[in-house]
């Protein structure tokens, strides 16, 4: 009797309020074998890009719980169109940078999330120090975007600014990088332990 390798599902969520992105990966981790869906609000950006990077536009929202929940369930829903039999998610925990209101908003928009996703019982979830995920991408656990942007390039041979024609580094492609990295980092955890 063969017996079958149970696929485990990684995903890492680069999750914001305004451009949250979502890399999904398989047993193998390969930029061309993941797949990269972000929320956005900027019309150019919804669509397909590539062979494996989706645009969702965000939907509208009255109020900010409203707004958590909208992002949360999109959010969900990427996870379970993807998963096979077992998915681990990695979540990048929460940069210190915010201030004022914003960090409220961004406390419990992903708070919403990490609740719903312990009510998965197949699904679990960690999270990633921010530093960490730029370490690992870059050398340099205090990197900014341009360059988590130059050791993407160099790592995946993928230039996403000309990829989706934009004239300077700003989101989605921030955001892409970072679930990816986030994703990989969970990624080369897990086959550490193996």
């Amino acid at each position: 009797m063969k017996y079958q390798k149970k696929q485990q599902t990684i995903v890492g969520i680069d999750y914001s309020l305004n451009s949250p992105a979502i890399c999904i990966a398989g047993d193998e981790f390969d930029f061309n074998k993941c797949s990269f869906h972000f929320l956005t609000s900027k019309k150019k950006h919804i669509g397909k890009f590539g062979k494996n990077i989706f645009g969702y536009e965000i939907k509208d929202y009255k109020t900010p719980i409203e707004r958590f929940t909208n992002i949360s369930t999109w959010a969900l829903d990427i996870i379970h169109k993807h998963k096979t039999n077992t998915a681990k998610i990695f979540i990048e925990g929460y940069s210190f940078g915010s201030k004022g209101q914003a960090v409220f908003q961004i406390a419990e928009n992903c708070g919403i999330l990490k609740y719903r996703l312990q009510m998965s019982p197949s699904i679990l979830y960690d999270t990633v120090v921010p530093s960490v995920v730029k370490k690992y991408a870059s050398g340099k656990g205090n990197a900014d975007k341009q360059l988590m942007y130059d050791s993407f390039k160099e790592h995946t041979k993928q230039d996403l600014i000309k990829l989706f024609d934009m004239g300077k580094l700003n989101n989605p492609v921030t955001d892409i990088i970072d679930s990816y990295y986030i994703a990989k980092v969970g990624y080369e955890n897990i086959e550490s332990k193996k």
